[in-house]
C-alpha cells in the first residue's frame, strides 16, 4: 500500500489510476486470505484424522471410524460457515443476494462425501439429498429474482417520493435476510438428522427426522405467502381498497377527510354498491371543521377520540358529544361542523355514504362559508344576485367571502370550543321514545355501550340494527363492530343477504374471502362474449377463486352476500373493523366452522350424502371446535398442536401416518 502511494506521489499518477491500484491489492489480499484460511481449514482436518489414527494402538474400531465422522462433520460445519462469512461479505460490498449455483455446488459435494450412511440405502439417501438440492436451487434462483423485482418496483416510485423508496428497499432487503436465516435454520436441521449415528433401524428415524425438517420449511413458506403474496394480490384484488384508493376531499396540517373512488369503477363486480363510498375524516386535537353540507345520507361511526358535532336542520340545531362507539345519522342537506374538543387525541371518524344525485351517484361537500380556502359557492353567483340577496354591497360581501384562507380543517382555541361545547346532549343521555321526526331523533346511538352480540377471549362482536337505531331503517344499513384479539380469527361465515363495506380502524391482519365471479388466470370476469365464452368452457361448473388481502388502519375489504369469508389477527396487535352492512333487512349471519356451524343442522343422512363418508367421522371433524364466532388462528392452533406433540414425546404424528 505505502509503495503504491510512494508511486503516485512520485509519477504523479491520474487519480484513477491511485484507485485501480488499490482495487487490485484490495482484491489480491482477499483472495490470498481466502486461500490462506482454506489452507488452514484442509490442516486441522488432517490433524483430526491424525489424531485419529493414532487410536491404532488402544482397541476398539468403532472409536476410530467415529473419531473420523467427527473430523468430516467439524471440517464441513467450518466450511459451510467460511463460505457463509465470505458470501455476507461479498453481500455488503455488492447488495446481492446468494449465489444459488454455488450453493448447490455445495451441497452435491455434500451428499456425495458424507460417509456415514450404511452401503444398504445409501444410494437412495444420496438420490433424495441431490432432489433436495435441485429444489432448493430453484427456490433461491426464484427468491432472487422476487428480490430484484422487488427492487425494481421500488425504483419504479414516483420522483420526489424518496422516502417511500428508501422505505420500499428496506422491505425488500428485510425479507431477502429473512429467507437467508430461514434457509440456514433448514441446513441446520438437516445436519442434526445426518449426525445422527447410523445403525439397526435408525435410517427411519433419520428420515423421519429429515421430513419433520422439509415439512417445517413448507410451513414456513406457507406463512410467508400469506403474508408476502398479498402485495401481488391486492393490486388485482376488486374487493379490497388500500389508502391510495381513498381520495383526499379536504386536506390541511390539521386534519383530512377522504372518500373512496366510486366501486362501479374499481370493478364491474361491485356495481351493485355503487351508489355507496366509505369515508375517512381525521381531525387533530382541538380542532373545528368548517359548516358545510353533503348531497348524501351519511352514517359516522367515531373510532377514536372525543369530538362534538352540530347539525342545523330546518329550522333546528342539536348538538351532541361523541365518543367511541357512537354512530350518528347524517341526513343530505343538513349543515355540520365538527370539533375534536380533546386536547391530546385525534378524533376519526369512518362513515358510510349514499349520494342523493341519482342521475351522477356523484357526491360533493358544499361550503358556503368559507372564502378562498375552501372556496365558498356563494363566489359563484354573480355580485348583483349576492347584493340583493343579503342586502349589502359588494364590498361588505367580500369582506365576507375572501377572508377565510386556512381550509376546511382550521385550529380552535380553548374558549371558542368551551363555548361551542355548551347545550351539548350524548348518545348516554336517555331518550324515552326514538322517532324519526322527533328532534330527539339525530342523537347518536353507542353500539360500544350495548350488550356485545358474542363475545370470548378471542374477540367481541357488538351490532347495531335498524330496530336499535330507527334512524338507519329508510337506509336499510346496519353497523357491525369487531374486535379480533391478536392471534385469533373470525370462523368462516356468510351474509345471507346483506354485502358488507368494511373498514379497518386499528392493528393489522388479512382476510380471506371464496368468490366464485373470478378466475385464475383473470381478475375479473368481463361481460358479453367473453362471460359466455367462459361459462361454455367451464361447462356449467364452479370454481371458487381465493380472494385475500393484508389489512391495515385505514384499508378496508367488501364481502358481497353469500361469500364465504374469514378474518384473521395478526400475531402482534389486536384487530378492530367496522362494518357496514346494506341490505340489511332479514339479513342472517351464517357461521361455517366452530360450535354454532351451519352444517351441524344436517341431517346425518344428508351429511353421508354429501360428504361421501360416514355420518360419524363427519361430526367428529365438525365438532372438534369448541368455540363460536372467535375461534384461536391459524399461529395459535398450530402451537396447540406443538405443544400436544411435545407431551405426547416419541408418537408419530398425523402428518407421519400419512407421510404428509
Amino acid at each position: 500500500m505505502i509503495l503504491t502511494i510512494m508511486v503516485f506521489k512520485a509519477n504523479k499518477l491520474p487519480l484513477f489510476l491511485f484507485f485501480f491500484f488499490l482495487c487490485i491489492t484490495s482484491t489480491l489480499a482477499l483472495a490470498h486470505h481466502q486461500t490462506e484460511t482454506e489452507q488452514d481449514l484442509q490442516r486441522e482436518y488432517h490433524r483430526c484424522l491424525q489424531r485419529c489414527q493414532e487410536q491404532k494402538q488402544q482397541p476398539g474400531q468403532q472409536q476410530q471410524q467415529q473419531c473420523q465422522q467427527r473430523c468430516e462433520r467439524q471440517r464441513q460445519e467450518q466450511e459451510e460457515r467460511h463460505e457463509r462469512e465470505h458470501r455476507e461479505g461479498r453481500q455488503r460490498e455488492q447488495g446481492g443476494g446468494r449465489d444459488p449455483q454455488q450453493e448447490y455446488q455445495q451441497c452435491q459435494r455434500r451428499c456425495q462425501v458424507d460417509p456415514r450412511s450404511p452401503a444398504q440405502g445409501q444410494q437412495q439417501q444420496q438420490q433424495q439429498c441431490q432432489q433436495r438440492c435441485e429444489e432448493r436451487r430453484q427456490e433461491q434462483e426464484r427468491q432472487q429474482q422476487e428480490y430484484q423485482q422487488c427492487r425494481q418496483r421500488c425504483q419504479q416510485q414516483e420522483q420526489g417520493q424518496g422516502g417511500k423508496q428508501q422505505q420500499c428497499q428496506q422491505r425488500c432487503e428485510e425479507r431477502r435476510q429473512e429467507q437467508e436465516r430461514q434457509q440456514q435454520e433448514y441446513q441446520q436441521c438437516q445436519q442434526r438428522c445426518q449426525q445422527q449415528e447410523q445403525g439397526q433401524g435408525k435410517q427411519q428415524q433419520q428420515q423421519r427426522c429429515q421430513q419433520r425438517c422439509e415439512d417445517e420449511r413448507q410451513r414456513q413458506e406457507q406463512r410467508d405467502n400469506a403474508q408476502e403474496k398479498p402485495q401481488e394480490e391486492e393490486r388485482n384484488n376488486p374487493y379490497f381498497l388500500d389508502e391510495q384508493s381513498f381520495k383526499e376531499r379536504i386536506k390541511t396540517e390539521h386534519g383530512y377527510t377522504r372518500v373512496s373512488r366510486r366501486f362501479s369503477k374499481i370493478s364491474n363486480l361491485l356495481r351493485g354498491i355503487e351508489n355507496y363510498r366509505l369515508g375517512l375524516f381525521e381531525a387533530n386535537p382541538s380542532t373545528f371543521l368548517i359548516p358545510h353540507h353533503l348531497d348524501a345520507d351519511a352514517i359516522f361511526v367515531v373510532v377514536q377520540g372525543r369530538g362534538l358535532i352540530n347539525l342545523i336542520h330546518q329550522q333546528d340545531r342539536n348538538s351532541y358529544n361523541l365518543e367511541r362507539g357512537d354512530v350518528i345519522r347524517v341526513p343530505a342537506g343538513a349543515l355540520i361542523y365538527l370539533i375534536n374538543r380533546d386536547n391530546n387525541d385525534k378524533f376519526q371518524i369512518v362513515s358510510l355514504l349514499k349520494p342523493v344525485s341519482t342521475p351522477t351517484n356523484k357526491f360533493r361537500e358544499f361550503f358556503g362559508v368559507g372564502g378562498e380556502n375552501p372556496e365558498t359557492f356563494y363566489n359563484t353567483f354573480s355580485d348583483e344576485i349576492l347584493e340583493a340577496a343579503f342586502n349589502t354591497d359588494k364590498k361588505g360581501l367580500d369582506s365576507l367571502f375572501r377572508q377565510q384562507r386556512k381550509g376546511g380543517i382550521v385550529q380552535a382555541s380553548q374558549e371558542q370550543i368551551r363555548a361551542l361545547s355548551q347545550d351539548v346532549s350524548s348518545s348516554r343521555q336517555h331518550s324515552p321514545k326514538w322517532s324519526r321526526h322527533s328532534s330527539q331523533s339525530w342523537r347518536p346511538f353507542n353500539l360500544l355501550n350495548q350488550r356485545p352480540t358474542h363475545s370470548n377471549e378471542y374477540g367481541q362482536l357488538y351490532d347495531v340494527t335498524p330496530n336499535d337505531y330507527p334512524q338507519l331503517q329508510d337506509l336499510d344499513v346496519a353497523v357491525s363492530y369487531h374486535k379480533i384479539n391478536k392471534g385469533a380469527m373470525v370462523a368462516p361465515f356468510y351474509n345471507s343477504r346483506a354485502t358488507s363495506l368494511v373498514v379497518v380502524v386499528d392493528g393489522d391482519g388479512r382476510f380471506e374471502m371464496a368468490c366464485p365471479h373470478l378466475s385464475s388466470s383473470q381478475t375479473q370476469i368481463k361481460e358479453g362474449s367473453e362471460t359466455r365464452e367462459q361459462e361454455q368452457k367451464q361447462g356449467g361448473s364452479v370454481h371458487y377463486q381465493k380472494v385475500s388481502a393484508r389489512l391495515s388502519p385505514r384499508t378496508a375489504f367488501i364481502i358481497p352476500a353469500g361469500h364465504p369469508v374469514s378474518i384473521v389477527a395478526s400475531d402482534n396487535q389486536n384487530l378492530e373493523i367496522v362494518a357496514f352492512k346494506v341490505n340489511a333487512e332479514n339479513n342472517e349471519r351464517n357461521y361455517l366452522a366452530g360450535q354454532n356451524n351451519l352444517l351441524n343442522q344436517l341431517q346425518r343422512e344428508a351429511k353421508e350424502l354429501a360428504f361421501n363418508k360416514p355420518a360419524r367421522e363427519v361430526e367428529t371433524i365438525l365438532n372438534n371446535q369448541r368455540q363460536s364466532v372467535f375461534l384461536p388462528g391459524p399461529h395459535q392452533h398450530q402451537q396447540r398442536e406443538h405443544s400436544e406433540e411435545g407431551r405426547h414425546g416419541g408418537l408419530l404424528s398425523i402428518a407421519d401416518v400419512l407421510a404428509f
